[in-house]
């Protein structure tokens, strides 16, 4: 199971990395195309700006997958053992929580989207695919929580 979240965080990451390489293209484009053609893109502010959440969203699995997230760790890495593995399950059972409320509120937004076939204001990009990716990438953060709750925590100091 450790290796196919592994594989699976890595594979989103490097999508992730992918958004943020296309958001870069867009904006070098923008820039030739406003200054040096005079025909500036309406298209990628709001496209960026869908990358970008896209790029977030996509990399929140690698995070929780390798411990890089936030942890503020001054009391629990002074417990005992078996203190400090009870703080880490609740600590767990929070992410998940968090994740679960997260991911059906996002559902709901999506499947509201999708249903209306809404699109971007300005450049009538279709929000439905980016939309998806909320729900799908919080429900994933949240499985991993799950399992990492069954592991032992990570070591002092990090991941």
């Amino acid at each position: 199971m450790d290796r196919a979240i592994g594989l699976l965080s890595r594979g989103l990451l490097a999508l992730s990395a992918a958004a943020c390489a296309g958001i870069l293209g867009l904006v070098v484009l923008a820039v030739v195309m406003r200054y040096a053609l005079g025909a500036p893109l309406r298209e990628t502010e709001e496209l960026s700006g869908l990358l970008l959440c896209t790029l977030a969203f996509l990399a929140l699995p690698a995070a929780m997958a390798a411990h890089d997230n936030i942890r503020v760790t001054l009391l629990t890495e002074r417990l005992p053992p078996l203190a400090r593995r009870i703080a880490w399950v609740l600590a767990q059972g929070v992410a998940v929580a968090f994740c679960a409320v997260f991911a059906l509120e996002a559902w709901n937004i999506a499947e509201f989207t999708l249903r209306l076939g809404l699109r971007s204001e300005q450049s009538r990009l279709p929000l439905g695919p980016f939309v998806l990716l909320l729900p799908a990438s919080m429900a994933l953060v949240g499985l991993i929580a799950a399992w990492q709750a069954l592991r032992p925590p990570p070591a002092k100091g990090g991941g």
